[in-house]
């Protein structure tokens, strides 16, 4: 192998690692969800899918997902409604239909066994889209938009029918 391919490897290499190197340097905090019931009437009235992110804490993918793809599509000028619950968490929160939950039993609830894991739901906490499970790789972010576009569609479908 000549020197200049060797650089290219090693640069290509040593890149893919400071995305991680990264994002454990720069954590990026996303809301929690205290209140389902209430973060999905709000998606609801917006027409947005309700996207809760199931993570683990210092979980050095969901740091990578979070940077990489959450937090630059809150930044959009309509951004989507996402909420993140640490799926061990005992802490009490509302479920959708007001009564007390916590996030390990919602985590449960949708099969959620890998962080990070997001959820895609309606105002009821049913799914939209098939969940999106485990970390960065290459076609996360074509994954991530056809979920997206999936639960956009169901939601759209929806409203025309209840006209």
């Amino acid at each position: 192998m000549n020197s200049f391919l060797r650089r290219v490897v090693a640069l290509v290499f040593f890149w893919s690692l400071s995305s991680v190197a990264f994002a454990q340097a720069q954590p990026i905090v996303l809301q929690g969800a205290d209140n389902l019931q209430q973060l999905a009437s709000e998606a609801q009235a917006a027409g947005k899918p309700l996207v809760l992110m199931f993570s683990l804490p210092d979980c050095p993918y969901c740091k990578v997902v979070r940077r990489n793809y959450l937090a630059p599509m809150l930044r959009e000028a309509n951004p989507p409604m996402i909420r993140e619950l640490t799926m061990t968490s005992a802490q009490s929160i509302h479920d959708y239909d007001g009564s007390r939950t916590t996030p390990a039993a919602i985590a449960k609830r949708y099969g959620v066994v890998v962080a990070p894991t997001l959820v895609f739901v309606d105002a009821a906490g049913e799914m939209l889209a098939e969940p999106l499970v485990g970390g960065d790789h290459q076609f996360y972010l074509a994954y991530l938009d056809r979920a997206f576009d999936d639960s956009q569609k169901k939601l759209a479908s929806r409203r025309q029918r209840s006209r």
